[in-house]
């Protein structure tokens, strides 16, 4: 039965709008206002609203100079972190910087982050190319004197686009989108709540067979770049197990996940002898290298990569 998404009519106008934190939510909902507030994004937290699934949305239409420690605080405060890019999301420095938090708490508390492409292409996103780098190159004469800010953006931006998502060119009916999307999202949370790691674990080895078959089948780099960030997320669950126990086994299982990453990236970059795809190489092999010291410190009795 196809589910239609309900109409959410737009939010009352910035000063009748409450300033009072919305509060015990689960999932916060970035996005770039002009482009899907009344489309898309009003579309998916209606979606989520039926799911009973609490979603931050922020409604204030009026911004300062810089984000809010209320809206930073839902940030934190949220287990997941829905990032609707589209055209104009990186025109924003306030969804940068709201990018920025939820990359921080994608590592610090273990925040879910699922992207969602809408009339975007992932590679402009992931390479800052298009309407992304007509954006970045306002951002660099208006940022002179502050370059290292820029530079957090695009890492922000090139990290986000890496991990599997939802890119809507592949889905006509926008209704049922909005509802797999939701599905998934509802899916995570209950992971989260009821299996812990052994269940996140299992559910990333699940979708990593099924981008595995769909790579081998197709031959298409899409669909192993698909395949990679998946490996990547299937890794950093089991480098959270890791770092719980000293135990050989549990390690070298993320070993040997990483190193399929790895040569997973080798083979990438032999197909597009691509400059970013042989940086992103090179910081995979460092990382594999912390982890092996890591691994070793362990069974000296050592902590601490």
């Amino acid at each position: 039965m196809e589910h239609m998404a309900s109409f959410v009519p737009p939010p009352p106008p910035s000063s009748l709008v409450s300033k009072t934190p919305q509060q015990g939510h689960q999932v916060f909902l970035s996005f770039r206002g002009e482009d899907t507030r009344y489309a898309f994004t009003s579309h998916l937290y209606a979606a989520l609203r039926r799911l009973q699934v609490k979603t931050y949305i922020d409604n204030d239409l009026e911004r300062g100079d810089e984000i809010s420690p209320s809206l930073l605080k839902a940030i934190h405060d949220a287990k997941v972190s829905v990032v609707v890019f589209s055209q104009n999301y990186a025109s924003s420095r306030w969804c940068l910087d709201e990018l920025v938090k939820i990359t921080h708490c994608k590592r610090n508390n273990g925040q879910i982050i699922v992207p969602v492409f809408y009339h975007v292409d992932p590679s402009h996103v992931r390479h800052q190319t298009g309407t992304y780098a007509q954006a970045f190159e306002l951002h660099q004469k208006r940022f002179l004197a502050d370059i290292n800010r820029v530079q957090t953006w695009r890492l922000a931006l090139t990290e986000v686009a890496n991990i599997s998502g939802w890119d809507c060119s592949t889905t006509s009916v926008e209704s049922e989108l909005v509802e797999i999307i939701g599905r998934d999202i509802l899916e995570k949370l209950e992971c989260m709540r009821g299996g812990g790691l052994e269940r996140r674990i299992g559910m990333y080895k699940e979708m990593a067979q099924q981008k595995l078959e769909k790579s081998l089948r197709t031959d298409d780099l899409r669909d192993m770049e698909e395949l990679i960030t998946t490996l990547q997320q299937l890794g950093e669950v089991k480098l959270e197990k890791a770092m719980q126990t000293d135990d050989s086994s549990v390690w070298k299982e993320v070993m040997e996940t990483y190193e399929r990453i790895l040569q997973l990236k080798q083979d990438k970059w032999m197909r597009t002898i691509n400059t970013k795809d042989m940086e992103d190489l090179i910081a995979t092999r460092r990382h594999v290298m912390q982890l092996q010291r890591e691994q070793c410190n362990r069974r000296m009795g050592f902590r601490g990569i």
